[in-house]
């Protein structure tokens, strides 16, 4: 026995030895005390929170003995209210203590004890009830062959499994009470997690005893955990009770009391919690559909549009249950024409139906991606068919038009599915998540890829793992059906619908995904030439951009060089280019006419219509060998004269063109006579382009913009890395073009749209086009191809314009400390000093400290402060930066202001500024506000006077002994590496400039971090930049240097401290100091999508 005492004191971490002494003499409870005494509690660290896999193995093993030992003990042992009942006793009494880990573990042991204990429970119960009916069957035999012998011992038998079974049930009852009623609430999530689990076990091994209100009340009341790894374990424990029907009817007070709460839990903050309750809740419908209300249902319904697959998949199943149930009772319908419908028609009609009323018409394709797995009738391309095709027979309502649009884009959303398999843009695959920060990525893509498709941000792509050799081959004969479908219904389709553009424009997405090949192979010619007479009718007849694109798109897959059906497919190709290049001409020369006559509004359509098409097929084909450019060039040289829509779309197909003849010279062997004369096309346009920026047509000005952004990124420094020939061709922007670009960005982008009367789609759209227009900046500023410092002026909208671009420029920040932290908070620093002197012109240069303005700075910098984290080893280097930039805005005003007076500087009339870089003082290292603190001392030396208050606020917040300022204790970093900082003795003074130095920085067992010592400070020069002497800092800022190469084999140019020799002042870089290392603009290229946010709460 002692030594199982032993083994509970051992497993908790406890070094304490329990004598044989102090067990004869001590209770339990002295026990614990005295091991609560000898306990580490400078160790946070036990071995049930190791995560290492030796102490994985260890819980697992522990727990297996514990299981072991009441299984070895059953029959006896268990009932001689010795050894068991002082296991229970000391368990019970290690679970109260102020020792996590004693309570902790003994919590496992005691849950774990109690379940092995249902066991035998279960096993006593069928041996009684075995019995019983032995005894039974006995006592029915007449009285001649009744063995009244074997009577007396089956009674017994029985009177002693009931005692056995009461024994049993008080240890239960007694454990229960004892422990799991106090540590159900416990303070340790891991100890109510551990609770939670047992529970459901007990409740369906022995639902008899512990399927009671009296215990599920305990599960009810923890829905309601604040952690949510607790909330998941209930309805884990829930799951499985609600899943057997023998079970239902025990539950229905529990469901009737706690049902909104499970409601609630669909929408979840924690998506796994959220995705468990969906399914829980799923269970209930099953069994129950009374039970759930219209409301609570709706709630759920809206989860398939979700970002979060699970999630998503979870409601979609809900859904499933709820609304798409095949009914086989259900007449059978039939077309005019006397065809049977399929029985997904009705479920069909059902879907479309729901798609309208969710009024969420452009996110067809979340709800195709949500019900895909669940769902046969998404692959009855017949079904469809026939809805949209045949005429509606006797009895069936026909669809009306929104129904045969809704249907046509479920359709097409399933033809996508169907052959490629992918999620959604925007939709997670899973996994434990919160809201994750948005990947900032280009969105200018070659026109041999598709087209121009303007860059933005994105929450995640879809299914990024390849699939298997069995998913692909599934995928390959899903794809396969499907084409075999719509190979010779598509023709009909766009025949049918092809007068409106977005019909046709859904439709003509279809061809992209079929099997090109079955063509041939199916003998489906017919229906090619049926296709492409239909694609070049459309082409001719809509001038719709998105329709143009998306029949230019068709023509790209179909002229593929590999295909059989390409020749056929490039002849038609050719001989409607060249039908579009003469309506083209034609209208040129109408609106630029020699005569010199005004055009009119039928020139301009016809003008406008013809490059539309041009612009089309530009974005996906050469169309370089049909000499455009001299009469494109000229319509986009004639901003002040022709019509801005005109001028904006000449724009465009002049953008491609450039694109077209880099991608011909880069395939072939460059010729300087192609090179020179692309250098003074780019040059030409590139000058018409940035004379548009502020031109009153806000179409022209915008694509002006974005082509400005597109062609800055494909013409810059990674065009000479593999061909260096392509050196002369490269662009750069330089500062008027930058000063430029940020201009076009307040002016066009950061404004209010507060304007009533547009229709909420317009908004949308203006929305959608100004955070493609911010992404197209910002790629510049992430692929290092203008300063970091460019971006300040942006910055200053960071509050006002969260909402809208928050996504963007948070992770654009994110990606700009990557390149340079140093840079970064230098930029920020120039930022919160553009806004001053915004304050301060406002006032006529006399800001107030209590003012409205300065306060809105203030809370700028709180918010930017935000973004730099708590580790503050690593930003040590940047926020000194950032304070030493702040602190010199003020200084060069005193500084210039006595040049232009002849006087001794006084008091800098931007002194208040000082209480702004006040706001970052928490990010500062311990000896880092010290020695910032003396260099304050130094350059001023006599603030006396209320005048100096800013200053005093701002030295306050640099007493390195105030931690209400700083996010940790004694400026403690909260660094994963507690070893990468080490000791240092106080920097040397040399004349005015100090060689700074590291202090260390103490970590303490439970977060207490020692004291630095008073030794530990140094004194900054002029750029206050510390150099680290901790060995673990030095490798790790050498791993970091040697692995920061880009994509195209650069090594980084960001200038990096090198921490074995003192830094000079000339180190840190100079504030609109070149870029880090530029990355290869080809690498990742993607789409501005708008991301459907998952309403969980």
């Amino acid at each position: 026995m002692l030594e199982l005492i032993q083994f509970f004191i051992s497993c908790s971490g406890c070094k304490g030895k329990v004598t044989p002494e102090m067990y004869s003499r001590l209770s339990h409870a002295d026990i614990i005390r005295r091991m609560t005494e000898e306990f580490d509690e400078d160790s946070g660290e036990y071995p049930l929170i190791q995560s290492s896999p030796v102490w994985k193995r260890f819980r697992s093993n522990f727990v297996e003995f514990i299981q072991v030992l009441i299984r070895q003990c059953q029959y006896s042992i268990i009932y001689d209210q010795c050894m068991i009942d002082q296991v229970i006793s000391l368990l019970t009494g290690l679970t109260d203590s102020q020792v996590r880990a004693f309570r902790h573990t003994s919590t496992l042991a005691a849950m774990k004890m109690m379940t092995a204990l249902v066991d035998v429970a279960l096993n006593v119960s069928i041996n009684r009830d075995n019995t019983q009916r032995q005894y039974e069957a006995e006592r029915s035999k007449v009285q001649n062959r009744r063995a009244s012998d074997r009577l007396e011992v089956l009674m017994q038998r029985r009177q002693e499994l009931e005692e056995n079974m009461e024994e049993v049930k008080n240890m239960l009852v007694y454990i229960f009470k004892g422990v799991f009623v106090h540590r159900y609430r416990d303070s340790q999530a891991e100890i109510r997690t551990i609770c939670m689990q047992e529970i459901g076990v007990w409740m369906r091994r022995y639902p008899a005893m512990f399927l009671d209100d009296s215990y599920l009340k305990y599960v009810g009341w923890t829905l309601y955990d604040r952690i949510g790894d607790v909330r998941l374990q209930c309805l884990r424990a829930l799951q499985p009770l609600y899943e057997d029907p023998a079970l239902i009817n025990s539950l229905e007070l529990f469901t009737s009391r706690f049902k909104s709460r499970l409601v609630d839990m669909t929408l979840d903050k924690e998506t796994e919690v959220a995705v468990q309750a969906v399914k829980l809740v799923s269970c209930i419908l099953k069994h129950s559909d009374s039970v759930l209300e219209d409301k609570d249902c709706e709630n759920i319904y809206e989860l398939v549009y979700c970002t979060h697959r699970p999630l998503a998949q979870a409601a979609g199943e809900f859904l499933t249950l709820k609304l798409f149930e095949v009914d086989s009772h259900a007449p059978p319908t039939r077309t005019r024409k006397g065809k049977k419908r399929s029985e997904n028609t009705p479920l069909i009609r059902d879907l479309v139906q729901f798609f309208i009323e969710s009024e969420l018409h452009e996110h067809a394709t979340y709800l195709v991606d949500s019900l895909w797995d669940l769902c046969p009738m998404l692959r009855d391309w017949e079904a469809m068919l026939d809805l949209l095709l045949e005429e509606p027979g006797r009895g069936e309502e026909p669809m009306d038009a929104n129904q045969e649009t809704s249907l046509i884009e479920i359709m097409v959303c399933c033809v996508r599915q169907a052959a490629t398999g992918e999620s959604p843009v925007g939709r997670q695959t899973g996994g434990h998540h919160s809201h994750s920060n948005t990947n900032l990525l280009t969105g200018m893509s070659f026109p041999e890829t598709g087209g121009r498709s303007r860059g933005g941000a994105t929450t995640g792509t879809g299914n990024s793992a390849a699939p298997s050799s069995r998913e692909a081959r599934a995928l390959a004969e899903e794809r396969s059906r499907m084409t075999e479908a719509m190979i010779t219904a598509i023709p009909a389709l766009l025949a049918k619908y092809g007068e409106s553009p977005e019909r046709a424009t859904n439709l003509l997405a279809i061809p992209r995904h079929m099997e090109m090949e079955l063509y041939t192979t199916g003998r489906h010619e017919r229906h090619l030439d049926l296709l492409l007479q239909a694609v070049q009718d459309i082409v001719e007849r809509h001038t719709d951009p998105q329709t143009l694109l998306a029949c230019s798109r068709v023509y790209e897959s179909l002229c593929i060089d590999e295909l059989s059906i390409s020749a056929k497919c490039q002849t038609v190709r050719g001989t409607l280019l060249d039908r579009l290049v003469d309506l083209y001409r034609d209208a040129f020369l109408n609106y630029f006419n020699d005569q010199g006559e005004e055009p009119d509004q039928d020139d301009e359509f016809h003008l406008l219509a013809a490059l539309k098409r041009i612009y089309a097929f530009y974005a996906c084909h050469d169309l370089s060998g049909l000499d455009l450019w001299d009469s494109l060039i000229r319509i986009a040289q004639s901003g002040n004269d022709a019509n801005g829509e005109i001028v904006a779309q000449a724009v465009g197909c002049c953008s491609k063109a450039l694109l077209w003849n880099l991608a011909r010279i880069g395939e072939a062997d460059v010729d300087k006579t192609d090179l020179n004369k692309l250098r003074r096309q780019l040059n030409l346009y590139m000058d018409v382009c940035i004379g548009y920026l502020d031109h009153s047509c806000k179409r022209l000005a915008s694509e002006s913009f974005l082509s400005i952004c597109d062609l800055l990124v494909v013409f810059s420094r990674h065009l000479s890395v593999h061909l260096p020939n392509l050196k002369s061709i490269i662009y750069t922007a330089d500062k008027d073009l930058e000063l430029k670009l940020t201009n076009f960005l307040e002016q066009r982008v950061f404004v209010d749209d507060d304007d009533e009367e547009d229709d909420e789609n317009v908004k949308f759209e203006s929305l959608h086009e100004r955070r493609t227009q911010l992404a197209a900046f910002f790629k510049l500023v992430i692929y290092n191809l203008i300063p970091i410092r460019a971006a300040a002026p942006i910055y200053k909208y960071y509050i006002r314009s969260f909402n809208d671009f928050g996504d963007i420029m948070k992770s654009t920040l994110a990606k700009a400390r990557e390149i340079n932290r140093v840079h970064t908070a230098r930029m920020i620093a120039h930022c919160l000093e553009l806004c001053y002197l915004q304050v301060e012109a406002a006032s006529n240069n006399c800001v107030e400290r209590g003012s409205e303005g300065l306060q809105a700075v203030k809370e700028l910098a709180r918010r930017l402060n935000l973004s730099f984290g708590l580790d503050l080893m690593k930003i040590r280097e940047s926020m000194v930066a950032f304070h030493s930039e702040g602190i010199q805005f003020c200084v060069s005003r005193a500084a210039s202001t006595a040049a232009a007076t002849g006087q001794a500087p006084g008091i800098p009339s931007n002194l208040l500024f000082l209480e702004v870089v006040a706001e970052f003082s928490n990010k500062l290292l311990r000896q880092d506000k010290k020695s910032i603190y003396e260099y304050l001392r130094r350059i001023f030396p006599n603030p006396v006077g209320s005048e100096w208050a800013s200053l005093h606020a701002y030295r306050s917040s640099l007493d390195p002994d105030n931690t209400d300022n700083a996010p940790g204790h004694d400026g403690v970093s909260h660094s994963t590496n507690p070893q990468a900082v080490s000791n240092s003795n106080p920097a040397p003074v040399q004349g005015n400039t100090v060689v700074p130095t590291t202090g260390r920085v103490g970590y303490g067992g439970r977060g207490r971090g020692k004291r630095l010592r008073d030794s530990d400070s140094s004194l900054p020069d002029t750029n206050l930049n510390p150099q680290s002497t901790s060995t673990a800092i030095k490798k790790k800022r050498t791993n970091t240097a040697s692995s920061s190469k880009n994509a195209s084999g650069n090594v980084s140019s960001m200038t990096a401290v090198d921490p074995s020799r003192p830094t000079s002042p000339s180190e840190i870089p100079p504030n609109n100091a070149g870029c880090a290392p530029h990355h290869n603009p080809s690498t990742s290229m993607t789409t501005l999508a708008t991301p459907v946010h998952s309403s969980n709460q």
